[in-house]
């Protein structure tokens, strides 16, 4: 079965879509700017939030090791 190009359209940007096959280098510059953006809108929240008690302990417990291994003790 073959692919289905969809096409996307940047925000303000009517001149390229991805299913054209022939994107300028600008247009791809503008598609990977305005896809940052959406992930960075997307997980913002994500990024906000603290990390879970597991992962603060091996944080924790890899910092301690680096303090160890510059102190010079092996």
């Amino acid at each position: 079965m073959p692919k289905r190009h969809h096409s996307y359209v940047a925000e303000g940007h009517r001149g390229w879509s991805v299913g054209a096959n022939s994107l300028t280098a600008s247009g791809q510059s503008e598609l990977l700017k305005d896809l940052g953006r959406q992930l960075q809108q997307n997980y913002q929240n994500v990024l906000k939030e603290p990390a879970p008690d597991r992962i603060k302990q091996l944080l924790e417990r890899l910092e301690r090791t680096r303090h160890h291994d510059e102190d010079g003790e092996f």
